[in-house]
């Protein structure tokens, strides 16, 4: 099947995974959408009936399919926050932190000598993490429900991998502030003003463009503030009416995850109870190796096991100080 009609498909960059995400959402289908569907429909009905996938079509269609969105498709946060890019399966490689400047000023006599200080420039190590997925698709399941079947794998695949990695690395982010400036008590169940100016004043000092990440929840009681709507655009006004958001705070972009959205074993994607800021690239994110998906046919059991691996990721924070938080109680 993938030698024709899927194949061809695969080769329209994102076509499947678009396919994928209406199916899955139930959106509505184009008249191409709904042909796609009858001819997975039919693939996927064979391997079910037949209990049998002889060139391993499956695996391939999840490694063409889901590979491209989690290593290729640009993500407006994390590239924000990261220096991004790929090294080789087996490499490694250690980062320069940002120079810091340690070098001090004394008074001295003409001619005279000081005490040495030095350029601070640490060697970082990447935290590595590699994450798999193991499951099981039921022949039953493929012969009755056909094309939905793939559709709701290829998307839950994409989903539990990337939804790590976010996880991953704002939890990192969460320990990495533990002190000072970087660290701002709202004393409240909710963002305040004074909070938020706060965080808005330490992010604009260090860096261009900077915005705050926190669940939606927090997002939408900072677009309630009393008096922040009479500073809007008609645009941002309009927004806030149709949305319940708003894109900036005193010159800082607001951004928002929704706590609907969780990791598969029921997490949140971001830890509750903080508002994040990010005052530009803090770091580095790097993929390392491809994605690799093994497939084994059990007949016994009457299911199609598959093992999706190979997902492997490095980050490492060089520039702390262009993070914060506000946490609440």
């Amino acid at each position: 099947m993938l030698k024709n009609e899927i194949a061809s498909l695969i080769n329209e960059e994102g076509r499947m995974f678009e396919w994928a995400t209406k199916v899955d959402k139930n959106l509505n289908l184009t008249n191409e959408d709904k042909e796609i569907s009858e001819i997975v429909d039919v693939w996927a009905k064979q391997i079910g009936e037949k209990g049998a996938d002889p060139n391993m079509e499956l695996s391939e269609y999840i490694v063409r399919t889901v590979s491209p969105q989690i290593y290729d498709v640009p993500d407006e946060l994390l590239d924000a926050m990261f220096e991004r890019g790929s090294i080789g399966e087996f490499d490694d490689y250690q980062i320069n932190q940002v120079a810091k400047n340690t070098l001090v000023a004394h008074d001295a006599a003409k001619g005279g000598t000081v005490d040495k200080s030095y350029i601070d420039v640490t060697a970082v190590k990447p935290t590595w993490k590699h994450k798999q997925v193991e499951t099981e698709l039921r022949y039953s399941d493929l012969r009755r429900n056909g094309y939905k079947t793939v559709a709701t794998l290829t998307t839950f695949a994409e989903e539990a991998l990337k939804n790590k990695m976010f996880f991953d690395v704002f939890n990192t982010v969460d320990t990495a502030i533990t002190g000072g400036d970087q660290l701002i008590d709202a004393a409240a169940a909710s963002p305040t003003e004074t909070a938020m100016d706060a965080l808005a004043l330490y992010l604009i000092d260090r860096g261009e463009n900077p915005f705050t990440v926190s669940l939606s929840k927090y997002a939408q009681a900072i677009a309630k503030m009393q008096g922040y709507t009479s500073y809007m655009s008609d645009n941002m006004k309009e927004n806030y009416n149709k949305y319940g958001l708003i894109k900036f705070y005193n010159g800082v972009r607001i951004g928002a995850i929704s706590g609907a959205h969780k990791t598969g074993d029921g997490q949140l994607l971001l830890p509750d109870k903080r508002i994040f800021g990010i005052a530009g690239k803090i770091g580095d994110l790097d993929m390392r190796g491809d994605l690799r998906v093994y497939e084994t046919m059990d007949n016994k059991k009457e299911v199609v096991e598959l093992k999706i691996t190979g997902f492997e990721f490095g980050y490492s924070i060089n520039d702390i100080e262009k993070i914060a938080k506000v946490t609440l109680s």
